[in-house]
């Protein structure tokens, strides 16, 4: 037999098995549905615990004319140590004048480094006018401007509108705000409603510390504000993603408001529906409850999937929509419309072409997605079209088809007549739903965007936004490096977490903050646990469709970023993180299945996973924590920052 005979039989085998082979069935039994709902249930609790407040100042004052003096009285004389103040939207700076007896005024001071050099050459300290300079992304975050002086009344000039002040506390040494009287405009033609006393009826928020319980962070406040403005059918401020994202979060808005439970609600909410996506999409690969349990609880503990799913932006959503079309697209190559009904194998690649659509009007990172699903979808058509070629091949010859019993030829003839007819519709419904809709879901995504009351959204501002969008990832190179900017090969090795908080006013042996990362287990010993696979699979001469799908989904969420020229970060390795995971789960069967103690070691690598999120929970949580413990227990790596 010459190689080219060979090579026919070997694959001329294959189709036959890929024909009449049935594969083992991956219903979810009651069994599953006990273990998904317990890890989901038990993930779910940890999320949505202190995920953030609901009772935050409401009311505000805009300061919306230059020069506006607003007067404040104390009920006493008061040492004030600390201006505490928690802002909407808006910009602005105000300066502060202080006096004990409401008529001879002095203006607050502070110390500044000056910008000239004594004559040894060397810095000096000079006072300077004190002033809250606030930035409109500085939104719902407490700020604490330290203030020494003694005083009955305050007076705060606006210099620069228009500030939203949501609550301002004059504080004492304790760091609590001291009881105001009256809070006035001195302009007796200042608009009525616009009542300075809004600043000031809220006391009990002016905190002593703050944590984010209470305030934005990071990017929140971007797309949570957005989102905000997007009901209130203002100009959107964050155009860098396409706004489905924000709808998403405005639901959580809608619901418990503008707070910060209200602004993580759908995020961590979608967050929590990954495991059972997991769940499901493990169970099919790997058919068993055991091996869906362990992806799933890899999931659950892993830091980055906790940390960027309860933070408001719109990585949640973006990750979840990835995971749902390959999904849909693994059960699509469970098909073949050469052995079934045509319309069965076209559902899940219908869906996955809605999933795709709705990834892609969330964030472009799913549009890299697409480029996996053609490369699964056009080997999947190449296998169908082998099948076609073997089957001509077979009923080509009269001596083989007159051998046949009439069931297996009126079988092969059907095959043979409906091939390209199947071919062509199925490739028709390939640009129906993962083109023409995908961009009817793009468009309607601008709804919001089109109700704008001012300078709403046309088809020509929609697609100057993709213009806008595309230059400004395409060359985000800052003129100065952010501090926790990462080069993609650093992030499996969990090189350089992106630090997101810092807590303010806690006593120096504490410390508040949240970084996010990966799980050093689940990352490094997944790493290891798919060099092992790789290694054992080309010792078995095949990858396998198992891994071979796997690593396309995960390659196609990675590899774009190593030829990006803009700077990036960690967290944009999140998308690939499930399928490394997936990953892990096949070697983790080989292991159990192969080994006399591979599930012994299979559950202690799980519990060492486990182990590892109860010691980081503080520093990826933002939960109250020793310095001692973060630095002694937590800091491995130099280049890890907690605070």
């Amino acid at each position: 037999m010459n190689q080219d005979t060979k090579q026919m039989y070997l694959w001329q085998k294959k189709a036959r098995r890929r024909l009449f082979f049935k594969d083992e069935s991956a219903r979810m039994r009651c069994i599953d549905w006990i273990v998904m709902l317990l890890v989901t249930f038990a993930y779910a609790a940890a999320a949505f615990i202190n995920l953030g407040a609901a009772d935050i100042p409401k009311t505000f004052y805009t300061m919306s004319s230059k020069g506006d003096e607003i007067v404040v009285e104390f009920e006493k004389p008061e040492d004030i140590s600390t201006i505490k103040y928690y802002t909407s939207f808006g910009a602005g700076k105000l300066t502060f004048f202080y006096s004990l007896d409401g008529e001879g005024y002095t203006q607050l001071q502070q110390q500044k480094i000056s910008d000239e050099l004594d004559e040894s050459g060397n810095a000096f300290m000079t006072q300077v006018p004190a002033a809250i300079e606030h930035e409109a992304t500085a939104m719902y975050m407490w700020r604490f401007m330290p203030a020494e002086f003694k005083a009955k009344y305050v007076t705060i000039r606006v210099e620069e509108p228009s500030i939203q002040m949501l609550e301002m506390g004059f504080c004492d040494s304790s760091g609590n705000p001291v009881a105001v009287l009256s809070a006035k405009n001195i302009d007796p033609d200042a608009p009525r409603g616009n009542s300075p006393a809004n600043m000031f009826d809220e006391q009990q928020y002016v905190p002593v510390s703050t944590d984010y319980m209470r305030e934005m962070y990071f990017d929140e406040v971007y797309h949570a504000r957005t989102a905000y403005e997007q009901i209130e059918h203002m100009n959107p401020y964050e155009i860098t993603h396409p706004p489905l994202g924000k709808t998403i979060i405005g639901i959580g808005i809608r619901l418990f408001g503008m707070n910060p439970f209200g602004w993580r609600f759908a995020g961590t909410l979608f967050g929590v529906l990954m495991l059972p996506l997991m769940y499901i999409f493990a169970k099919r690969i790997l058919k068993k409850t055991l091996y869906a349990f362990i992806p799933t609880f890899l999931f659950a503990v892993d830091f980055m999937h906790f940390t960027q799913t309860r933070i408001a932006t719109i990585d949640s959503y973006s990750v979840f929509f990835i995971m749902l079309m390959y999904l849909f697209m693994y059960i699509y190559t469970e098909q073949n419309f050469n052995r079934q009904s045509l319309s069965k194998s076209l559902v899940p690649l219908a869906f996955c072409g809605i999933a795709f659509g709705l990834g892609a009007a969330t964030k472009w990172l799913c549009l890299y997605a697409g480029l996996g699903l053609a490369v699964i979808f056009f080997r999947q058509m190449f296998l169908r079209y082998r099948e076609y070629s073997y089957v001509t091949g077979l009923l080509s010859d009269k001596e083989t088809r007159e051998s046949m019993d009439e069931d297996k030829r009126a079988f092969f003839e059907d095959i043979e007549q409906n091939y390209i007819s199947k071919t062509l519709i199925t490739l028709l419904v390939c640009v129906l739903f993962f083109v023409i809709i995908p961009l009817i879901i793009y468009y309607l995504a601008y709804i919001p965007y089109m109700k704008a009351a001012e300078n709403p959204y046309d088809f020509a501002a929609i697609l100057a936004n993709q213009e806008y969008m595309y230059n400004y990832h395409s060359t985000l190179n800052p003129d100065h490096v952010h501090p926790f900017a990462s080069e993609w090969y650093k992030w499996p090795i969990n090189l350089r977490p992106v630090f997101f908080y810092q807590g303010q006013g806690y006593p120096g042996e504490y410390l508040s903050g949240i970084s996010t990362m990966g799980n050093p287990a689940v990352w490094w010993g997944g790493l290891a646990s798919i060099i092992a696979l790789i290694v054992l699979r080309i010792r078995q001469g095949r990858l396998g469709k198992k891994t071979l799908f796997l690593s396309i989904a995960a390659l196609s969420q990675f590899l774009p970023w190593v030829i990006i020229p803009r700077e990036t970060y960690i967290y944009h390795y999140f998308a690939t993180v499930p399928f490394l995971i997936l990953l892990m789960g096949i070697l983790a069967k080989i292991l159990i299945e192969k080994t006399k103690r591979g599930k012994k070691a299979v559950f202690i690598f799980l519990g060492v996973c486990l182990l590892l999120f109860a010691m980081f929970y503080p520093v990826i949580s933002g939960t109250p924590v020793l310095r001692a413990y973060s630095d002694t227990f937590l800091r491995w790596l130099p280049t890890w920052p907690f605070y």
